[in-house]
C-alpha cells in the first residue's frame, strides 16, 4: 500500500519542522518550558499548519483515506480498504498524533504565553484553537479535551456536548478581545499563514465557524443553535471570496493534496459524476481531469474491492483524477482549503428554512451561495450562472461498472417545500465544499445529505454498505496507554458502543 512510502516522510516533517517560517523552533513542542516573543509567532505558524493536516503524510493518514472517501469526494482506484469501510489504525494514528502531540501542546503555550501580554495574538490563537477542536470532537465523538496538552499520560474524556458548549465560550473570548483592538494591527504579522494578522478577517472567520457549530447542533439543542447563529450573522460573517480562509504553502511546507495528485487514490466518484454531469456543473472540469482513455469525465463507484477494480472500466486511465489544479509542481504555491465564503450562504439558507433571522431569504442565500462558489472557481459569466441556479435538470444515470442510476431526483431551481429546499442546500453546499472532506463528512451525517451511492462493499461488520460511517472508533493506542480513561469515561459518554456506527452526539437525525 502507498502509504508506507509517506510515513518516513511525515516523520521528517515532524523532525524538520513544517514552515521555514520555525525551522528554529524546538522540534518537540511539549517540551517547551517557556515561549520568547520572538518565538510565539513562529510556534502559532506551526500549529496552523500542523492543524489543517497540511503536510503529505498526516493529509493523506488523516484526510484523504478516510473522510475524502466517506463523504464521495473520490473513490479510491488502488483498491484501500478505507474506502470500504475499514478504519486502519495504523494509519488514523497519526491523526489522533498530530492533534495531541503538536498542536494542541503547540496552541496551549502560545496562548499561556498571550495572554494579558498581547490580546490579538491571544485571541487568534483561540479561535484556531477552537477550529482544531471541532474536527477533533467530530471525528470521535467523546475526546480528552479540558485536560489535553498538560503533560498527562492518563487524561479524562469529555462529552461532545461539553466540548461543544465551552467552543462557543472560547469564540466569545476571543472575539471580545479582538474587537478591542485597532484593526491595522497585525497580530503575528506573516507567520499568520491564512490572514496575515487581519484582525478583521478573523472576526469574520470566528462568526462563520460558530455558525458552523450552531448548525451543528441544530437538531439536537435547536435552541441554543438558534441563538448562536443568530448571534454570529449579526456580528458579520464571511461574506464575499475576499473573505475565503486558505493557508500559505511553500516548499518546506507544501500542498499535501497537491503531493498526492499523481496517485491512484484521487478518483472523481460515481455520486459526483451524477451531480456535476445531469446539473452541467461547470466546476466538473475544474475539480477533476478528463480520462486518459477518450478525454471525456468518468467516476468511480465507492467501495470497489482489488478484482472489481481490474473491470476496464474502472482502470485509472478510464477514470477522472483530481484536477489540474492540484498539479504536483504547485504543491509549494496552490494554498490549502481552511473555509469558504459560500458555506456561510449555504449555512444562513438553512438557518432560514428553519425560521431564524439570518439576514435574507432562504432562497435568496441559496442562490448567493452558489454564485459565491462559482465565482470563487471564476466561473464569472452571470448568463451561466443564472441558468445553472435556474435549472431543472436532475442527476444522471451512469453507464458504469454498476449501471449506477441517478443518485438523486432533485434539481438545482430552489423549490417550494422545505424538505427539498434543505435537500437543495445541503448537496449544493457538499459541491462547494470540494475538496475539505472533513466538513463534507460532518455535514453528510448531520443532514443525510447529499444522498450518494452506497459503498460497492463495506468490509466493516459494523456498517453495512447501505450506510455511512458514523464515527472513528477509539484508537487501540489510546485503550493501550489510556485505557482507563477509554472505559470509564470515553465508552460512557458514547451513549453506545465503541463503534463506527455509533452515532456522535449531534447526529440524531
Amino acid at each position: 500500500m502507498r502509504t508506507k512510502f509517506l510515513i518516513p516522510i511525515y516523520i521528517l516533517i515532524l523532525a524538520c519542522g513544517c514552515t521555514k517560517k520555525f525551522d528554529d523552533l524546538n522540534t518537540d513542542p511539549t517540551s517547551f518550558t517557556s515561549l520568547t516573543p520572538a518565538i510565539i509567532p513562529q510556534a502559532f505558524a506551526k500549529a496552523e499548519y500542523q492543524g489543517i493536516y497540511g503536510d503529505p503524510g498526516i493529509y493523506e493518514l488523516a484526510r484523504a483515506l478516510f473522510p475524502d472517501y466517506w463523504c464521495q469526494f473520490y473513490a479510491d482506484g488502488g483498491g484501500a480498504p478505507s474506502d470500504r469501510y475499514v478504519i486502519v489504525q495504523d494509519w488514523i494514528i497519526s491523526q489522533w498524533n498530530s492533534v495531541y502531540t503538536i498542536t494542541v501542546p503547540t496552541l496551549k503555550q502560545v496562548i499561556a504565553a498571550t495572554e494579558g501580554t498581547d490580546v490579538g495574538e491571544n485571541g487568534i490563537a483561540r479561535i484556531w484553537d477552537v477550529y482544531i477542536w471541532h474536527y477533533q470532537t467530530d471525528f470521535y465523538g467523546p475526546v480528552p479535551y479540558f485536560h489535553a496538552g498538560n503533560g498527562d499520560l492518563n487524561i479524562p474524556y469529555d462529552s461532545q456536548q461539553d466540548i461543544y458548549h465551552d467552543l462557543f465560550k472560547v469564540l466569545d473570548t476571543a472575539v471580545n478581545e479582538l474587537k478591542t483592538l485597532d484593526v491595522s494591527i497585525k497580530p503575528y504579522g506573516d507567520n499568520d499563514l491564512i490572514f496575515h494578522g487581519d484582525i478583521s478577517k478573523w472576526l469574520n472567520f470566528a462568526n462563520t465557524l460558530r455558525l458552523r457549530l450552531a448548525m451543528r447542533i441544530s437538531y439536537v439543542e435547536p435552541d441554543l443553535a438558534k441563538q448562536e447563529a443568530e448571534k454570529a450573522v449579526a456580528a458579520g460573517v464571511m461574506t464575499s471570496n475576499d473573505d475565503n480562509a486558505m493557508m500559505d504553502v511553500q516548499t518546506a511546507s507544501p500542498n499535501g493534496l497537491s503531493l498526492m495528485s499523481p496517485w491512484e487514490g484521487f478518483r472523481m466518484s460515481a455520486s459526483m459524476e451524477s451531480y456535476l454531469k445531469g446539473y452541467t456543473d461547470p466546476r466538473l472540469q475544474l475539480y477533476y481531469a478528463p480520462a486518459v482513455s477518450d478525454g471525456e469525465y468518468h467516476g468511480l463507484r465507492n467501495g470497489l474491492t482489488a478484482t472489481q477494480l481490474t473491470d476496464p472500466l474502472n482502470k485509472l486511465d478510464n477514470t477522472s483524477n483530481i484536477g489540474d489544479k492540484w498539479n504536483e509542481g504547485d504543491a509549494a504555491t496552490n494554498k490549502l482549503t481552511v473555509m469558504y465564503s459560500s458555506e456561510a450562504y449555504f449555512l444562513r439558507a438553512e438557518g432560514a428554512v428553519n425560521g431564524w433571522s439570518m439576514g435574507g431569504t432562504a432562497k435568496d442565500l441559496y442562490e448567493d451561495g452558489i454564485k459565491t462558489s462559482m465565482q470563487q472557481w471564476n466561473i464569472t459569466d452571470n448568463t451561466e450562472i443564472n441558468n445553472y441556479i435556474n435549472g431543472t435538470s436532475k442527476p444522471i444515470a451512469l453507464n458504469d461498472f454498476l449501471n449506477s442510476p441517478a443518485v438523486a431526483n432533485i434539481p438545482v431551481a430552489f423549490a417550494a417545500d422545505a424538505a427539498t429546499q434543505r435537500q437543495q442546500i445541503a448537496t449544493q453546499k457538499w459541491i462547494a465544499l470540494f475538496p475539505d472532506g472533513i466538513e463534507g463528512w460532518a455535514e453528510l451525517r448531520r443532514t443525510g445529505y447529499p444522498k450518494l451511492y452506497p459503498v460497492a462493499n463495506s468490509d466493516n461488520p459494523d456498517v453495512p454498505k447501505d450506510s455511512i460511517m458514523s464515527r472513528f472508533t477509539f484508537l487501540d493506542y489510546e485503550y493501550q496507554t489510556n485505557g482507563k480513561a477509554v472505559q470509564q469515561t470515553g465508552i460512557p459518554l458514547l451513549n453506545g458502543p465503541d463503534k463506527a456506527s455509533t452515532h456522535v452526539w449531534w447526529d440524531v437525525k
